[in-house]
């Protein structure tokens, strides 16, 4: 009995061992987490900060509690992964995990410039490149010193979030500019699960242009039914993509509400496809923001089969498509997308019927004679 109880220490030590071993920690002390707040000395302030992955490597989404800015999160990972850091006010900072490392962050996030992240090789690297673009305000000078930046660190993980960052997650991606990109990479970056699937999906990428065909797509609803075309024939779809985390695009879709009211008579349709991995924060934002048009999901996030067949790298995106789902417009909003709308639909209106009366029948008599 006594050797078998030694047995059963060891075994769990081993365990508590290995557990250690995967860990990861998040610790920090940011203030005015919910924007501009005034802090006193005597107040307890709780807040909610959300963690989720930055791409697929990890794809569920943790929540940490911050009392008066202070946190402490720990969490499983079994190599390096990009995290996403969401706070309050919907200011985000990326943060790369791994095992066995404790990162910290420090700052305030109604102030200007990225918080002071301090932990791990990948996020000093980050930081460095922060603190030297930090001045820089041209989007095209950042985007070239990040090229610089990534050529010269061909095997740091850093490079791969810079590449999403300022060359994939834009308006018009440069498919060639990224596949160079992507070769001036070490061997091990090119085998990163993300660099694997954008290589996919560059090589057979179809770009998204004005009167460009979108084929079927299969995703399901709020209510688990299949949305297809085919719930759409003879109709104007505006599809857009969201998510909740996302603070612009969740703007834009309340926007859309006077658009579906004022349209309602016509033949057009919203369809919303979201990003989010956790079906509780997606439903709770449709009620939040009073959207009553159709919501689909298959909480599969950047991997949903819908966001990559229509090769979607942004938020928000939409694409309005007419009924022979031939792409009429894309990313258009407020009055350019109302307009579009109002051109299309005016298109389709039958054509009055002049009615008869004694002198339109005597104009007609006089011109057919």
């Amino acid at each position: 009995m006594r050797r078998l109880f030694s047995i059963l220490i060891v075994l769990l030590c081993l365990c508590s061992c290995k557990d250690k071993a995967n860990v990861f920690v998040l610790e920090g002390n940011v203030q005015r987490l919910s924007g501009d707040t005034i802090w006193h000395a005597d107040s307890v302030y709780i807040d909610t900060l959300y963690i989720y992955g930055a791409d697929a490597l990890y794809e569920q989404i943790d929540t940490i509690i911050a009392t008066n800015g202070a946190f402490h999160h720990t969490m499983d990972v079994d190599t390096v992964v990009p995290l996403w850091v969401l706070f309050p006010n919907n200011h985000r900072e990326i943060v790369f995990a791994d095992k066995q490392l404790t990162v910290t962050m420090q700052g305030d996030t109604a102030a200007t410039g990225h918080i002071h992240i301090v932990g791990g090789e990948q996020n000093a690297l980050l930081q460095s490149f922060y603190q030297y673009t930090d001045s820089v305000e041209d989007v095209e000078e950042i985007a070239q010193i990040a090229d610089s930046f990534i050529r010269a660190n061909p095997y740091a993980e850093a490079s791969i979030h810079l590449l999403r960052e300022y060359f994939v997650n834009v308006p018009s991606p440069n498919t060639a500019e990224i596949k160079d990109i992507i070769g001036s990479m070490s061997g091990n970056l090119q085998d990163n699960n993300y660099i694997s699937q954008l290589q996919r999906s560059l090589s057979a990428h179809k770009p998204l242009v004005k009167n460009n065909v979108v084929t079927n797509y299969n995703v399901k609803d709020i209510e688990g039914k299949n949305v297809n075309t085919a719930d759409y024939k003879d109709t104007y779809l505006l599809i857009t993509f969201w998510a909740s985390w996302d603070k612009e695009s969740r703007q834009r879709q309340r926007e859309l509400i006077d658009i579906k009211e004022k349209y309602k008579k016509h033949n057009f349709d919203i369809l919303s496809v979201s990003l989010d991995t956790d079906s509780v924060a997606w439903k709770q934002a449709i009620e939040e923001d009073s959207v009553t048009w159709r919501q689909a999901n298959d909480l599969k996030g950047w991997n949903s089969g819908i966001v990559q067949r229509m090769q979607i790298n942004r938020l928000p995106t939409n694409m309005l498509l007419n009924p022979q789902r031939r792409i009429q417009a894309i990313d258009l909003y407020g009055e350019a997308l109302d307009k579009k709308i109002d051109e299309l639909t005016e298109l389709k209106k039958p054509e009055k019927k002049s009615k008869k009366t004694p002198d339109n029948i005597r104009e007609r008599k006089k011109a057919n004679h």
